[in-house]
Formats: structure tokens, sequence, C-alpha cells
């Protein structure tokens, strides 16, 4: 197989994905909301991506890349993970790999590394928006801190493969057509009222 997971990431619709980053903002950035934001986006990459990736949300991987030898795929998103706010490019990218129920300071690389690429996309705002990909064999396991609440990836930015940047990038109509709160009560309050 020639083609790789960061050959279809390039095809992805960047503009659309991250107009939608945009348009759900801050919105859902409480504590319950972000679960939902997490999937928002998730989904939303299988959808611009003209569904050549499936988003199967599975335990240390996100995604399948359809038709590629390196298929598995777990995503990460973060406000100004590869850029600063100020738009610079970021020599480090840190960020949790792996939260933990339970004590991770003994865990391993393959403990944690289930995928085959890591999509790390920086939702900070029009000036860091960007998205790059780093193979699990780049990851080496000095770039791994494991703590007893989880595990933090910290890597340096040139181990990345960048897909797009932010200068890449044209934002387009950002108001959503309903809001996504209202939309998710009014279908639990449904969903109560059906029994």
């Amino acid at each position: 197989m020639s083609q790789t997971a960061f050959d279809v990431l390039r095809r992805l619709n960047w503009d659309r994905f991250f107009t939608i980053v945009e348009a759900v903002g801050p919105t859902l950035d409480d504590r319950k909301g972000r679960f939902d934001k997490s999937d928002i986006f998730e989904n939303a990459l299988g959808v611009c991506s003209g569904n050549a990736i499936n988003w199967v949300d599975g335990i240390g991987l996100d995604h399948i890349v359809l038709d590629v030898g390196d298929c598995d795929l777990e995503m990460k998103s973060a406000k100004n993970s590869l850029f600063t706010k100020t738009g610079r490019f970021k020599k480090n990218v840190t960020l949790k790999l792996m939260n933990s129920l339970g004590n991770a300071s003994n865990r391993t690389k393959e403990d944690v590394v289930r995928f085959d690429n890591l999509l790390i996309i920086d939702t900070g705002d029009k000036k860091s928006f960007s998205a790059a990909l780093v193979s699990a064999n780049n990851i080496k396991p000095e770039y791994l801190d494991f703590k007893e609440d989880g595990v933090t990836l910290k890597i340096p930015t040139q181990e990345l493969q960048f897909i797009v940047r932010p200068n890449n990038l044209t934002i387009g109509r950002t108001q959503p057509k309903f809001s996504y709160q209202e939309r998710k009560k009014a279908m639990q309050r449904e969903f109560i009222e059906s029994f």
C-alpha cells in the first residue's frame, strides 16, 4: 500500500474542519461540555475527510484511516498546542496523552501508544489553527512522562509532519444553524418523555 494516513489527512477539507472548530469556540469548554466538544471534533474529522476516515472512538485510538497500512489514528486537540497565542511556532508540543483512573506511573510506552499515528490539532484560534501528525515509531520513551494521574507527551515539534498551518486556511461562516446545547437538551427531554 503506497498511500499513508498522512496522504489521506492532507486531502481532508481543513477549511471546513476549522470552520466547525471556530463555530464551536468556547461554548463547550465547561466540565460536561468538553466530552461533547471532543466528540464533535472527532466526528468532524471523518465527515471532512469524505468518509475516508472512520471515527471508532476505541480505547487507545479514535479513528481508522481506510485503505492505508498505518490506519490506527489517535487524535488530540488542544488550544495553542502547536502555535502560541500570538501565532509563533512552538519548539515542543506538550499534551496529555492519557488520563488514568489508576496509577499510570508504572506503565510503558507499549501500554499507552496503541495507535499507528497521533494527530495533533491546535484549536486555539485563527492564529494557531493547525494540524500535525507523528508516527508512533517517532514517539520515544523519553518523550513520555508517566505520572499517577496519566501520561503526558512532550515532543519536539521537529518530529511532527505538519498537515496544515494557520496561513493555509480560510474560515467560512461560523454561525451555526441551531444551538447545539439547546438541541441536546430538547433531545434528552424528548427521550425522557418517550417513557
